[in-house]
C-alpha cells in the first residue's frame, strides 16, 4: 500500500449482548429521527436479551448503525405464533454514504431472524421514503395490500404511544419467494468487505468475524441463495417461511 493510502477503518456486524442495552439505548437517543419511532426501555431489554437487535461497530466497539426485529405474535385456536417478525428501528449514523450498509442491515437481520425465529406467514416493515422502498424492492421486498389490523395492533403496541402515525400504506413484506434474493445480497456483503463512500470515494471494511452464527451457517445461507421459491411479484400466499426453514433443519440435522 502507497504511503498516502490510508488501510480503511474496520467495521463490525454482530448482534447487540444483554449487557450492552444502555449503549443500545444512547445510540437511538443520540440518534433520533423521524421515521425511527421510539420504544421504552422495557421493549428495547427484551429484544436486546433475545438476540434480536443487529449492531455494527467500529473496531473500538462505537455502535455507528442498529435495526431491531420485532416479533408479532398471534393466538389462534389457543396457541400463540409468531405470524410476522417486523424489521424495524434501522438507523445509520456514521457511514452515511458508503453503499451497501442498508443491504447488510437489511440482510443480517432478515437471515439471524430465518436461523433462529422465523415468522410463520413473511417478515415485515414500514417504508415512509420512496428511496427506501426502491431499494427494498431490489432486495426482494414489495408492498404488502390489506395490512392486517392484528399485525397493525401489535405493531402499534410496542411503540410509545404519542409516537405512533397512521402509516398503514407503507407496509411491504419479504415472503419466501424473496428469500433466496435477500440471501443472495446477504452472501455479497460477506465477501464484498470493502464499502465505498459514494462522494467521497473513501473506503471501510465491513467484517462479520464477530458474529459466529453468519460464519457458522454461511454455506447454508450460499445454498438457500440458489434456490427458486416462485416469483416475487406473484408469491403463493399458502406458502410461509417458518414451514420452508423447519423443512431445511429437519435435513440439515440428519
Amino acid at each position: 500500500m502507497a504511503d498516502n493510502q490510508k488501510e480503511p477503518e474496520t467495521y463490525y456486524v454482530r448482534m447487540a449482548k444483554k449487557a450492552e442495552l444502555d449503549k443500545v439505548i444512547n445510540f437511538y437517543k443520540k440518534n433520533k429521527h423521524e421515521n425511527i419511532c421510539e420504544r421504552n426501555k422495557e421493549i428495547l431489554e427484551n429484544h436486546v436479551d433475545d438476540g434480536s437487535v443487529v449492531i455494527i461497530e467500529s473496531a473500538e466497539g462505537k455502535i455507528v448503525a442498529a435495526s431491531i426485529s420485532y416479533a408479532h405474535t398471534i393466538n389462534e385456536n389457543g396457541i400463540d405464533n409468531v405470524k410476522w417478525i417486523e424489521v424495524g428501528s434501522t438507523r445509520i449514523s456514521g457511514l452515511n454514504g458508503f453503499t451497501g450498509v442498508f443491504d447488510i442491515m437489511t440482510s443480517t437481520q432478515i437471515l439471524r431472524s430465518y436461523l433462529v425465529e422465523p415468522p410463520e406467514e413473511c417478515f415485515v416493515a414500514r417504508m415512509k421514503y420512496e428511496a427506501i422502498q426502491k431499494t427494498a424492492e431490489r432486495l426482494g421486498w414489495r408492498p404488502l395490500p390489506n395490512v392486517p389490523p392484528s399485525l397493525e395492533a401489535s405493531s402499534n403496541k410496542q411503540k410509545n404511544l404519542d409516537n405512533l402515525t397512521n402509516s398503514s400504506d407503507n407496509w411491504y413484506s419479504l415472503r419466501i419467494e424473496g428469500m433466496p434474493t435477500m440471501a443472495q445480497h446477504f452472501i455479497n456483503a460477506m465477501n464484498k468487505s470493502v464499502l465505498t463512500h459514494r462522494k467521497t470515494g473513501e473506503n471501510i471494511k465491513i467484517s462479520f468475524e464477530r458474529s459466529n452464527v453468519f460464519n457458522k451457517f454461511k454455506t447454508n445461507i450460499e445454498n438457500l441463495a440458489k434456490k427458486n421459491h416462485g416469483s416475487i411479484d406473484n408469491p403463493d400466499l399458502s406458502k410461509g417461511i417458518r414451514h420452508n426453514r423447519d423443512q431445511w433443519l429437519k435435513r440439515y440435522f440428519r
